[in-house]
């Protein structure tokens, strides 16, 4: 019969060089830049653009020519502002440039009221660097306010527009159209935890509030005695403003500087006014944020003192206005923050509190959770040696003295015989440990084989005796039935001990006694020196006498292991009862 003949060998295909594109997203348009492919993002700014540009649109047309300032006609502003409007669609590529168009085009007249406010988002949400951000939206913000001055101006002669009225236009305008959409657009890209506070709608609030600051005062809000009229001012009024300005600006170190800032607010009460005075806030941020309750009580104290003198010269010592007066002003501008602020404080401090326990627990879980896991390891490592290092021993001194060829055909089978049912007792073993370890919830738990029992330590002995020791083995007293942990620890000093005997002095005589008393029992395994070198020298890890004294000294016993006079060997347990 003829050998077969290999066919040729055929090459592997080389790897390409890089992966195969995969499908794609499903909601995906082909031939679109990358930054508007996904359907959502297309969907939604062309929507955008298209509402922007008719609400714009409809809003340019409900004015004529007269009452808006434009140096265009009425039909190319109209056209200007659709334009504009349709420039949104490119908001996410080409941020700043669209936020440019649309600002300039309100200096010809155009009605992009809806569309410069998503500009601004834009510019702040999707411009790459954020330093543009705060170079641009300022410069914005001044077009915008200058663009509305002129309106405005158009606009009063042909309905009667209050002077006083006009301010609070501005500020509603540069408020609503810039100011509110850049935060809103930054906020997304703000750190979780910026600079000083505890997160970012912290810094938001902050910053709305600086905007916002005369509104924060309750008395200038309901006070009708607090009249330009009735208020003694003691600098001019553009000193007055500069104040207002830099106490306004102030607030935004309420959270770090709450002491400074309280003490800033009542120095300041002369000269800017309760009705514009950030003392309110202040003392709400000194209870809540404030170290000491000391400085609390010195600045409501002195803010006290500093708003009756006020009051006092304001109603030129009359006591009919002086006592109502006072107590309008003392009560919400001192009391109720103070009171507030100290309730929130404590709140703040409960839940700092809590949550300070709450990380030390969870990292106490954490280090015992690691110390299990260490104690599990250790545990597992001494079941490891006990397993490799009783059976393999035997198994290798069975295959030196089946090497040897002592004894007929006979005696070689009953050694491999034996020296299998040692490798499967071993793999059992090891099956079990490591099943321990790569279980997982879905697989199948691994049989486990019961624990040693008093007859499994005269097995342990005979599977030495098999090995060519003379053992004597000797059991005095009576086993305890009432006590599951001691058995397999006795088990394994045992078999400790007689692997031991194996490794370092062959087969020489050993002595085995297991002495069962009424509250310990106690296990003695020693053997003699060795004649000569031992032939069948088997490596050691030097780990099992340490795992040893661990088991015996977790059951509260004594352990103890050394060498005799004699040059042989001894190891002693003595393990409570329970």
């Amino acid at each position: 019969m003829s050998p077969e003949v290999a066919g040729p060998a055929t090459a592997p295909a080389p790897l390409p060089d890089r992966a195969p594109p995969g499908p794609g997203p499903l909601f995906r348009l082909p031939g679109l830049p990358s930054w508007w492919r996904p359907w959502g993002a297309t969907a939604l700014d062309v929507l955008i653009a298209m509402g922007c540009a008719w609400f714009d649109a409809q809003f340019r047309t409900s004015f004529v020519e007269e009452q808006l300032h434009s140096p265009l006609p009425q039909g190319w502003a109209v056209g200007l502002t659709v334009v504009g409007a349709l420039l949104l669609v490119l908001r996410r590529r080409f941020p700043a440039v669209v936020t440019a168009a649309i600002t300039c085009g309100l200096l010809l007249g155009t009605g992009s009221v809806l569309a410069t406010v998503v500009a601004f988002y834009s510019l702040a949400r999707h411009t790459p660097r954020v330093r543009t951000v705060f170079v641009a939206a300022p410069v914005g913000l001044l077009l915008v306010l200058g663009v509305a001055v002129l309106h405005l101006r158009q606009y009063a002669p042909h309905h009667g527009t209050e002077v006083t009225q006009e301010p609070v236009l501005i500020v509603l305008v540069a408020l609503t159209g810039v100011v509110v959409p850049v935060l809103t657009g930054l906020y997304p890209r703000a750190p979780r935890q910026p600079w000083w506070w505890e997160h970012r709608s912290a810094m938001l609030f902050d910053v709305l509030l600086v905007l916002l600051f005369p509104l924060a005062n309750p008395v200038a809000l309901v006070s009708g005695l607090n009249g330009p009229d009735d208020d003694p001012l003691l600098v001019p009024a553009p000193v007055l403003v500069l104040l207002v300005m830099v106490q306004g600006v102030a607030l935004i170190w309420r959270r770090r500087y709450p002491d400074a800032l309280a003490a800033v607010a009542v120095i300041l009460i002369p000269l800017v006014l309760p009705s514009f005075s950030i003392l309110p806030v202040s003392l709400y941020a000194l209870a809540k944020y404030g170290a000491s309750r000391r400085n609390l009580l010195l600045g409501s104290g002195a803010a006290a003192v500093v708003l009756v003198a006020w009051t006092v010269v304001a109603t030129e010592f009359e006591a009919e206005q002086f006592i109502p007066y006072s107590i309008f002003l003392v009560v919400p501008s001192v009391v109720v923050p103070v009171l507030f602020g100290m309730y929130r404080g404590a709140k703040r401090s409960l839940m700092v509190t809590l949550q300070d326990r709450a990380d030390r627990l969870e990292r106490e879980q954490h280090l015992l959770a690691s110390q299990a896991r260490m104690e599990e390891r250790t545990r597992i490592a001494r079941e490891m040696h006990d397993v490799v290092s009783h059976r393999v021993s035997l198994m290798v001194v069975h295959a030196g003295a089946l090497e040897a060829g002592a004894g007929g055909p006979g005696v070689a089978t009953d050694t491999g015989r034996l020296i299998g049912d040692m490798g499967r007792q071993a793999l059992n073993e090891l099956r079990q440990v490591l099943g321990v370890l790569r279980l997982d919830d879905g697989e199948q738990q691994v049989p486990l084989s019961p624990q040693p029992t008093p007859e499994d330590l005269a097995t342990l002995v005979e599977e030495s005796r098999a090995a060519g020791m003379q053992i004597a083995f000797d059991v005095i007293g009576e086993p305890s039935a009432t006590d599951s942990t001691v058995q397999p620890t006795l088990y394994r000093v045992i078999q400790e001990g007689l692997t031991n005997a194996h490794k370092h002095a062959g087969n020489v005589p050993a002595r085995v006694e297991v002495r069962y008393r009424k509250d310990t029992v106690r296990v003695i395994v020693e053997n003699e020196a060795p004649a000569g070198p031992v032939p069948t020298l088997l490596p050691s890890g030097g780990h099992g006498l340490v795992g040893l004294g661990e088991r015996v000294t977790v059951l509260g016993g004594t352990f103890e292991a050394g060498a005799l006079e004699n040059g042989g060997f001894r190891i002693t347990a003595t393990v409570p009862l329970r």
